[in-house]
Order: C-alpha cells, then sequence, then structure tokens
C-alpha cells in the first residue's frame, strides 16, 4: 500500500481553507487532479480529439494566466497537455493554483476534452517534458538580479 502525499500549502495559504477549496478536485474525492508527490502541486493531463483542439485549450488557458500573474509548468504532445499547478515563492499550493485548476477542468470541457482520458495520469511524455523543463529552467519566479530569502 502506497501512502498518499498530503498537501504542502504555502505560507499565504490558511490550510483549512486550501484543503476545502483542493478537496474536489482531487481524484481521490471524484475530481481529475493528483497532487504531486511532494504535495506542493496538482496535475493532469487533458486529453483532446486533435491538436487543434488542444491548441484552442491551450491558447484560452495562457491569457488567464497573465491576468492571474501565474503560469504552469505544462508541456504539449499533440493531442495532450501535461498541466501541473504549484507555487514557487512561497513554496507550496496557492490559492491561485487551485484557482486555475478549476479554470482549467471548465475550458477543457468547453473545449472538448475527451472525458476519460488522462483522469489521474502521472506518467508518459507529457510529465517527463514537464518534469524536465522545470528543473532545467530555473527559478523563474524571482525577477534576475535578486535572490531567493
Amino acid at each position: 500500500m502506497t501512502t498518499q502525499p498530503q498537501p504542502a500549502f504555502s505560507s499565504t495559504y490558511v490550510p483549512e481553507q486550501g484543503t476545502a477549496d483542493l478537496s474536489p478536485l482531487l481524484l481521490s474525492n471524484g475530481g481529475k487532479w493528483i497532487l504531486t508527490p511532494t504535495g506542493a502541486g496538482i496535475e493532469r493531463a487533458f486529453k483532446f480529439k486533435g491538436f487543434k483542439k488542444c491548441w484552442e485549450f491551450m491558447n484560452q488557458i495562457a491569457p488567464e494566466c497573465v491576468k492571474q500573474k501565474h503560469h504552469p509548468e505544462w508541456s504539449n504532445v499533440y493531442n495532450t497537455t501535461y498541466i501541473r499547478w504549484t507555487t514557487h515563492s512561497p513554496p507550496g499550493l496557492s490559492e491561485k493554483d487551485v484557482l486555475m485548476a478549476r479554470f482549467c477542468d471548465e475550458r477543457a470541457r468547453e473545449c472538448g476534452e475527451v472525458e476519460g482520458e488522462g483522469k489521474g495520469e502521472t506518467g508518459g511524455v507529457g510529465k517527463e517534458l514537464v518534469d524536465r523543463v522545470a528543473s532545467e529552467g530555473g527559478d523563474c519566479c524571482v525577477p534576475k538580479g535578486t535572490s531567493k530569502v
């Protein structure tokens, strides 16, 4: 029996509120998202009928990311987009991660996500790309010329 990670909320997110907000999104509660192994993020795959619909989905997410000043770690391979939401500063799950995960679910429905596909998917090329880019990309959330405290 494997132990499921517990959510690791950022210092700006009250754990009780975070738990209430996050719970309906999780696969274990009927949602489609899973916690990352550290519990500091949530992730899932979104699968569509083809590349065009998948790209349409990503094009709808991007402007909201700009509006919220929050970006995902994501990858795209043909008809699948893999998205991970986590907050780098302060580290952990934040209210924006939950808000954006909910937004992604809504847009995916509108774009015709292939139901039953990608639900709880934790492996594959999309996740491998996200993992690699996240580790090689450096700290995207600290302005150049400053350091984390």
